[in-house]
């Protein structure tokens, strides 16, 4: 067998692959690239659509070349600089590309009826929410983001009521205060904002409160590359006192105990959480001048929350909460520093540019919304769509995939079989027959078990051949056992484990994981495995299932 050492969770594992995996796998077409045949031709009509891919991201956009140049380099450039400040300059990376689509509508979230179940964010209220999507799936993270700035309202009632008890004052009328004009968020910060909070949950293994990932969003939202290469961030969002003005002050009291984050009417609640409170919550903590006591507060509550305390217990480490509000409404009054970067940082090379097909482009929604949908009759439109298409291998694929996650067994087993009929070393096409079989054989006749389920490996198998590092490929090997009811051998209990490092914001790879480890009696690996699940502060199915696994605490 070839062996593969890597780390995860601190430890080191040898990962043994199967057989068939231990040659040099071909090429694999990336989404999008797959050609269409139309009777004994290439299709060669293309779309509006444009993929770019470097070292780290690949974005999809239908806006200008030189727009998606410019974005997936600063993209770039923001890892460089967040692996400079949270991983002590260690650029390496062997996890799988974040991919990014960037759709020109605003209301893309609302159209697509995209629900963010492993992934939350504010709660904001209307005018910053609905602008990204962001899904932490098992075989790679997927964002979403308007392509269009946030228009911000700033004609709230917190403002009219602070203006009328002004007027008032002066011995005025509230029926004459003028509206205050909206202000705007640039689509490019929420862009960047999505990414920071990526790459805190993706390369640092902490677990944060929500707040705090929100902040570290924000702070990194308003960067801005100089035409030397040099890079300001931390930098003060445009118009903060006037979101503030319409949106409350910040409470720092309900932010640090977590009681923002329970419902509550709008006359009781003394501020509508916003990124502009997270950004000055985060500066205050990362960029003022603490006082050395109230640093290694800070510490000891970031230390509290990693643990696994409650925040409203964790936040008692503050002492009186009413002087750190003090201490935050000067810190907001005054003008706040920002950081800059030297000349000429390193981001590696321009992205490459490839012009989606017609057909590549036509499944970009469906890409995206595989995360959130897959009832009836989504999987009847998707159908109808790949009809259109039915000689693109991208099309059948996304097919087998959503025919596959909705129960649908043959009909994923067909669209596999379709790809594979052209292409026999198909990487994903393989897995996903390899899924089909698992199912058929859990489901069929007992007496048909053994040798259906000897199918599906072997078709997994070559698929790890093909593509090695293929995180459905190595799943799909290790439920082959678990869906069967059979204890999971180790090599395939390391193959997933290789998927966690691959896709570690994900919760999925980590509960099938942690399952199977506290089946096999090591709770407490489980545990280790399970840990940003269990306490991070995201509330995900997974997040509900690993908790049920350790009942005795309930955490």
């Amino acid at each position: 067998m070839m062996l593969v050492r890597w780390c995860v969770a601190g430890l080191c594992f040898i990962t043994a692959l199967p057989v068939a995996a231990q040659t040099s796998p071909p090429r694999q077409p990336a989404p999008g690239e797959s050609t269409i045949v139309v009777n004994g031709g290439i299709e060669a009509k293309k779309s509006n659509w444009k993929r770019a891919e470097s070292d780290h991201v690949i974005v999809y956009s239908d806006g200008s070349d030189a727009e998606l140049k410019r974005v997936t380099n600063n993209l770039e450039r923001l890892y460089t600089l967040m692996s400079r400040l949270y991983r002590k300059g260690d650029t390496s990376d062997d996890t799988a590309k974040l991919q990014v689509t960037l759709f020109d509508s605003a209301r893309f979230f609302e159209k697509m009826d995209l629900q963010g179940q492993r992934w939350q964010e504010g709660p904001y209220p209307p005018s910053f929410a609905g602008q990204r999507y962001y899904d932490p799936r098992e075989d790679g993270e997927v964002l979403a983001v308007s392509r269009s700035d946030q228009v911000i309202k700033l004609a709230t009632k917190k403002a009219f009521d602070k203006e009328c008890d002004k007027v008032l004052g002066e011995g005025g009328n509230c029926n004459e205060i003028l509206p205050p004009v909206p202000t705007a968020r640039s689509w490019e910060s929420v862009l960047y904002s999505a990414f920071a909070q990526h790459f805190l949950l993706t390369y640092t293994r902490a677990v944060y409160p929500r707040w705090y990932v929100d902040g570290v969003g924000a702070l990194f939202s308003t960067m801005e590359v100089h035409g030397d290469g040099s890079i300001d961030y931390a930098r003060a969002p445009d118009d903060y006192r006037q979101v503030f003005n319409a949106y409350g002050d910040l409470d720092v009291k309900a932010v640090l105990s977590g009681a923002y984050l329970e419902p509550s009417t709008t006359k009781t609640r003394v501020m509508d959480w916003t990124p502009y409170h997270a950004w000055l919550l985060a500066h205050f903590f990362t960029y003022s001048k603490l006082n050395p006591a109230r640093a290694l507060q800070f510490k000891a509550y970031m230390t509290a929350i990693h643990q696994g305390v409650p925040m409203a217990q964790a936040a008692k480490i503050f002492g009186d909460m009413r002087r750190l509000q003090s201490e935050l409404n000067i810190y907001a009054s005054n003008s706040t520093s920002y950081a800059r970067t030297a000349k000429h940082q390193p981001f590696g090379s321009d992205p490459l540019i490839a012009t989606l097909s017609l057909g590549g482009a036509a499944l970009i929604e469906a890409k995206i919304q595989l995360g959130s949908q897959g009832n009836a009759d989504w999987i009847a439109g998707l159908r109808d769509k790949v009809a259109k298409i039915p000689h693109d291998a991208d099309a059948l694929l996304l097919l087998a995939e959503a025919e596959c996650r909705a129960g649908q067994d043959e009909a994923c087993l067909a669209a596999a079989e379709r790809v594979l009929a052209g292409t026999p070393d198909d990487a994903r096409a393989l897995a996903w027959k390899g899924v089909a079989l698992t199912n058929r054989a859990v489901a069929g006749a007992a007496a048909d078990r053994a040798a259906t389920l000897a199918d599906a490996r072997k078709a997994i198998a070559r698929a790890i051949q093909a593509d090695s590092q293929s995180p459905l490929a190595l799943i799909a090997w290790f439920q082959s056992f678990t869906k069967a009811g059979e204890k999971v051998p180790e090599p395939a209990i390391l193959g997933m484990a290789r998927v966690i490092r691959q896709v570690p914001a994900a919760p999925a790879p980590r509960l099938y994981l942690g399952a199977e480890l506290v089946r096999q009696g090591n709770p407490e690996l489980a545990r280790n495995i399970l840990y940003p699940v269990l306490y991070g502060a995201d509330d995900s199915p997974e997040k509900k299932a690993a908790q049920a696994l350790f009942p005795a605490t309930g955490r």
